[in-house]
């Protein structure tokens, strides 16, 4: 029902002009993008994302950028659109969680009403091995006729800064810093509780941004991944 969270993770500052602040999530430029390529544990192909800068606007201490989001099915069938905005502030770039939601969960709640409140991903551009990174995360309630229905609640914590290595995909080869954290889901419904814990690493390549993406569930065994397959 949540996507992995590296199906995000899909940015590009400024308007048609390379920028130096936020480029570790990819060069903000309108009209670019990147595609992502996501694989099942025995390397089958799950799903397909395109995503590209619609629009980008410079405030006087921050900058916004409107993405959109394409998503094909494995045999490269259109599925559904989104966007979402990414905001950089003084080198920092920030990712609402929201963002990261599967727009098909909430086909299930049409006419209910839902409330969200969120801890943004930050995802500075100064990094450095070692670094403990802030951490993230959201809550939503669903409620209908006066009564809660659904409550879900995300933490992303352990973020930290591993290393540097050289990571090979279908675009090429990156010297990335390699980024874990762990997802703490938490569900209620209709009183039953549902818990998961996953594990994430994430390698990010400066002025490219997000490469690939390996989650892993509580005994470490790869449950799937995503890579950067296209830089448009």
């Amino acid at each position: 029902m949540i996507k992995n969270l590296l199906f995000v993770f899909l940015l590009l500052i400024a308007t048609g002009i390379l920028a130096q602040d936020c480029d570790l999530y990819l060069p903000l430029v309108e009209n670019k993008g990147v595609q992502y390529q996501n694989f099942n544990r025995r390397d089958r192909l799950e799903s397909t994302q395109d995503v590209m800068v619609k629009k980008v606007t410079r405030n006087s201490d921050h900058t916004e950028a409107i993405l959109s989001a394409r998503y094909y099915d494995n045999r490269d069938r259109f599925q559904h659109e989104t966007e979402f905005t990414v905001r950089c502030k003084e080198n920092e770039l920030m990712l609402d969680v929201q963002s990261l939601l599967d727009p098909a969960m909430f086909e299930g709640f049409k006419d209910m009403e839902i409330n969200m409140s969120s801890i943004d991903i930050v995802i500075p551009d100064n990094l450095k091995v070692g670094d403990n990174l802030p951490d993230a995360g959201m809550t939503m309630s669903v409620s209908a006729g006066g009564m809660r229905i659904t409550e879900i609640e995300i933490n992303i914590t352990e973020r930290k800064v591993e290393a540097i290595e050289n990571i090979t995909t279908p675009a090429g080869t990156f010297e990335c810093f390699k980024i874990t954290y762990e997802t703490h889901t938490q569900s209620r419904t209709m009183g039953m509780t549902n818990r998961l814990t996953s594990k994430s690493v994430e390698y990010y390549a400066p002025g490219v941004g997000n490469v690939r993406t390996e989650i892993y569930d509580q005994r470490d065994r790869l449950e799937s991944y995503t890579v950067l397959s296209k830089i448009y």
